[in-house]
């Protein structure tokens, strides 16, 4: 198994919390709290997505003759297994997001 499919599975178990807070509030059943607690939740996600943003962006660094910075160059990869966990941690944190606005946005009533 080579590393990035080794991040890569990491990733996929770190976005169980998520996954799982999502569908029991849309499949209205009931999960222990530790598992939807939102350091799992937010911390498996932000962990999932710098560990598949690893093998994925390559930064690299070109300096003058002087000595000064004088270009930087990013790569993106295209390992489909890392960057298809980056899109589900994107739709699972647009999801959580959206949802957090919508339930906590009132409108204000102008007199």
């Amino acid at each position: 198994m080579k590393n990035s499919d080794r991040l890569a599975l990491i990733g996929f178990v770190l976005l169980l919390p998520a996954s799982i807070l999502i569908c029991s509030g849309l499949l209205e059943f009931n999960v222990p709290g530790l598992l939807v607690h939102p350091v799992a939740v937010m911390g498996g996600l932000l962990t999932a997505v710098l560990i598949n943003l690893l093998p994925i962006i390559r930064v690299q660094l070109e300096h003058a003759q002087n000595g000064a910075l004088a270009a930087v160059t990013v790569r993106i990869g295209t390992k489909a297994i890392n960057l298809a966990i980056l899109a589900i941690c994107a739709l699972l944190l647009a999801t959580i997001m959206a949802y957090l606005f919508i339930e906590n946005f009132q409108p204000r009533l102008i007199q």
